[in-house]
């Protein structure tokens, strides 16, 4: 995809790579804590129904699994950073708070989207087929930069994307963007308000729904 896509769009390849790579890794981490956040208590029902289990250790296990498949898809991106030319940077290290960040936001979509997906099952195809039609309007493809006018509220106001750009601008060897930051920062607060009064309204009810 990313020797035709820089062809087509008459981009370097060693740079057009890299950024394809590093967006690609972290859109696949944070739509698989949505994806499998859907599933987190529906797949445990048998656990959840025999025995008095915490409920946030099962989102904890699926952090966790995902940030290990993370690291082995790192071992692909390594080789195409080395392959770009880019000399490292110190700002590989903003990547390290952003993905704390990222955690923690994954947190409070498995406790969101597992409690409304284990009420009203259906929710799982909505959310898989919003984030198959997100993955084409959020910049992991192309870049912002290429976007002109009123069109580039795509990028601006799109949450997604400031999820990613806080780690992938590190992984590229920038310095992530303070915009994006607050963006994120800012979401995280308000949702996990959210999810602390859903899951403290809803908590009793989960196993009966399943």
């Amino acid at each position: 995809m990313g020797v035709v896509w820089s062809n087509l769009w008459k981009l370097d390849p060693k740079e057009y790579l890299v950024f394809l790579t590093s967006g690609m890794i972290v859109w696949v981490l944070l739509t698989s804590f949505m994806t499998e956040g859907c599933m987190v208590f529906i797949s445990y029902e048998g656990l959840i129904k025999q025995l008095p289990i915490t409920y946030t250790m099962l989102i904890y296990t699926l952090i966790w699994r995902n940030i290990i498949v993370f690291g082995h898809n790192l071992l692909i991106y390594v080789p195409i950073y080395i392959y770009s030319g880019k000399p490292f940077s110190l700002n590989f290290l903003f990547a390290l708070p952003a993905l704390v960040v990222l955690c923690m936001n994954g947190v409070w979509i498995g406790l969101v989207l597992g409690i409304l997906c284990a009420r009203y099952r259906d929710l799982q195809q909505v959310v898989a087929s919003l984030l198959q039609i997100s993955m084409f309007v959020t910049p992991i493809f192309w870049a912002p930069s290429q976007l002109n006018g009123r069109v580039a509220i795509l990028a601006d106001a799109n949450l997604l994307y400031h999820y990613i750009a806080i780690v992938r601008d590190a992984m590229l060897g920038k310095t992530p963007s303070l915009w994006s930051w607050t963006f994120v920062l800012i979401a995280t607060v308000l949702v996990w308000i959210l999810a602390l009064f859903l899951f403290g309204r809803f908590r009793r009810r989960i196993a009966y729904w399943l």
